[in-house]
């Protein structure tokens, strides 16, 4: 399925989900959840650098690891409905992931200035899952109410060019499956803080070189880069 069609359907899922469900909904939640991630799976492996020309270049089946602990927001839609031993939510989100390469890589770009004193920047990562959820609360008190959550969606990965001014190296990837799982509470009516894990999927790259003195070079080889995320959420609802 192609990753247009995969998005389709994503949307048609939750139309017909809340359509469904929506003349038994007790309350209509709008949530914004602030996230401080922490990467894990490749994300979090040792990077081995390799030499590219006068340039060292991550190698590509090391490109998505040795991410540094990056931020993120994540704005959500669900219908929540009584189930007699607690309520149950129906939702669908779109998220913004970021996070930065790791401090020892970007001292390695730090230290390979060319000629001219250029340094080549370092590359950044951003995921952009879109999900479908359902999520079960319990009442336990009026200001304390914890919650499960389990979702299944669609990642697209988004990797910043890197290189010098004069030679940028560019990537594209794929968009893959993606699922998350998290534990959490609410704090009251309006705010709730939870611990989740989130699968990004094993996303293949494609990368280009571009320069001043060459035409540009792409490389077919597609290596593949599974990457997950831990993270703390914290949400405001409305």
């Amino acid at each position: 399925m192609s990753k247009i069609s995969y998005i389709k359907s994503l949307c048609l899922g939750a139309i017909m989900l809340f359509a469904g469900i929506s003349a038994n909904a007790q309350q209509i939640e709008t949530s914004v959840f602030i996230n401080a991630t922490l990467p894990v799976a490749q994300f979090n492996n040792p990077v081995n650098l390799e030499p590219f020309g006068s340039f060292v270049i991550m190698d590509r089946s090391q490109i998505g690891k040795g991410a540094a602990a990056g931020l993120g927001a994540t704005a959500r839609f669900g219908l929540w409905f009584d189930v007699g031993v607690g309520e149950l939510q129906p939702y669908a989100e779109v998220g913004l992931l970021w996070n930065n390469s790791g401090s020892k890589i970007r001292k390695l770009y730090d230290n390979n200035a060319d000629s001219l004193k250029n340094y080549p920047t370092a590359p950044q990562y951003l995921n952009v899952p879109i999900m479908l959820g359902l999520k079960y609360r319990y009442n336990l008190t009026p200001d304390l109410r914890p919650f499960a959550e389990l979702a299944i969606g669609y990642d697209l990965l988004f990797i910043t060019k890197n290189g010098y001014p004069s030679q940028t190296y560019r990537y594209k990837a794929t968009g893959e499956l993606t699922w998350m799982a998290g534990i959490g509470t609410y704090l009251g009516e309006h705010v709730s803080v939870n611990l989740f894990y989130m699968g990004l999927g094993n996303h293949y790259i494609e990368y280009s070189k571009r320069s001043a003195e060459a035409p540009e070079e792409s490389f077919t080889e597609r290596p593949s880069s599974r990457l997950g995320a831990m993270g703390l959420r914290v949400g405001f609802h409305f």
